[in-house]
């Protein structure tokens, strides 16, 4: 009797902390930092011959140049992240990124412009379409989805005006912020990007823990109208973040471009997909008011991970679409039951 009596509260536990891990708001986190470590040992494994120590993966050659390939899309990440916490969505920042990045080159060849002058000039061009963005959605109400689509087809169009389609070289006085670097180890190098990339993330993370902006927003995602009777002002609050999200767009688009060395057409295009799985799949709700920076930052690791982990295989690097879509879905399904078993629970 005794053994089936410590049977029953040992199942009873282990169903407890199931329920506990999948209803806790950061399950898909978790869900996500265990599929980076199987990952990881998978990769490092099977790549070195089953020999742990002639290991590829695990080389501090291979960590800074998986660091440097996300820095740019986690810089986008962290201002979409803000985006989606609302409630809204944006699809228009990878040709987003062609448009200021081309356009910068352009002001730089053409003006002889310094590359600080362009780095404003792209926070401005960022900002100010942004703001117009957002004050569309704000004002009409109408679906973001939408609307980042109509912009998303301008941004590609003003892109092909300004270069007609081919390439602009720049000089050699914008590497600075793309293509330095700090030796830490004979073979791993801290890259600016990644060091922008940390900055900001513990800065937004920092802000969005400690202060009113970052309440506001996940009282905006959670319930707009509740918000707006708590005495936030709901349009103006959402025009200010899409105006922050320029911002982050800027620093993504001028760092891409210096990292390039020329202003290409086609540098952020598909850039989109990769940054909203990322926040997807780091646990922010496509539905807005749940989510988190760290989140973000571990889903733009992870995509990571898994296209140098199929580069390293020798893997057709077209599956790396099918494991972003498939993470998308699965990241979506883990969220909604979440949401499912908290909401039984509470009912």
């Amino acid at each position: 009797m005794s053994n089936e009596n410590s049977e029953q509260i040992a199942r009873q536990t282990r169903n407890s902390f199931f329920q506990k891990m999948i209803q806790h708001e950061n399950a898909t986190m978790f869900f996500v930092l265990v599929l980076i470590i199987v990952i990881v040992f998978f990769v490092d494994f099977f790549s070195s011959g089953m020999v742990l120590s002639k290991a590829k993966f695990l080389s501090g050659l291979n960590i800074s140049n998986v660091m440097l390939q996300v820095a740019v899309t986690g810089i986008m990440a962290l201002g979409i992240t803000l985006v989606m916490l609302m409630g809204d969505i944006d699809l228009s920042i990878g040709w987003m990124m062609c448009f200021v990045g081309t356009t910068s080159a352009y002001l730089l060849r053409n003006f002889g412009w310094s590359g600080w002058m362009i780095i404003l000039a792209g926070v401005v061009i960022s900002v100010f379409f942004q703001l117009l963005m957002g004050f569309i959605i704000s004002r009409t109400k109408l679906e973001s989805f939408i609307i980042s689509l109509g912009f998303m087809s301008i941004y590609r169009g003003f892109t092909y005006l300004v270069t007609n389609g081919r390439e602009i070289t720049l000089g050699g006085n914008f590497k600075f912020l793309g293509k330095t670097s700090i030796k830490l180890t004979p073979t791993f190098k801290l890259y600016t990007p990644v060091l922008i990339f940390i900055i900001l993330a513990i800065l937004l993370w920092l802000i969005m823990k400690y202060t009113k902006f970052g309440r506001r927003i996940y009282a905006v995602g959670g319930n707009e109208k509740a918000a707006f009777l708590s005495g936030i002002n709901v349009m103006n609050f959402k025009l200010m973040v899409f105006g922050i999200s320029g911002l982050f767009m800027a620093i993504a688009s001028m760092t891409q471009l210096s990292r390039l060395g020329t202003g290409n057409p086609l540098m952020g295009q598909g850039k989109e997909i990769d940054v909203i799985a990322a926040v997807v799949v780091g646990g922010t709700a496509l539905s807005g008011g749940k989510g988190n920076i760290w989140g973000t930052v571990i889903g733009v690791i992870l995509l990571g991970i898994i296209s140098n982990a199929l580069n390293i295989l020798g893997v057709n690097p077209h599956y790396q679409y099918i494991m972003k879509g498939l993470l998308i879905i699965l990241s979506v399904l883990v969220g909604y039951y979440s949401s499912v078993r908290k909401n039984n629970v509470k009912s």
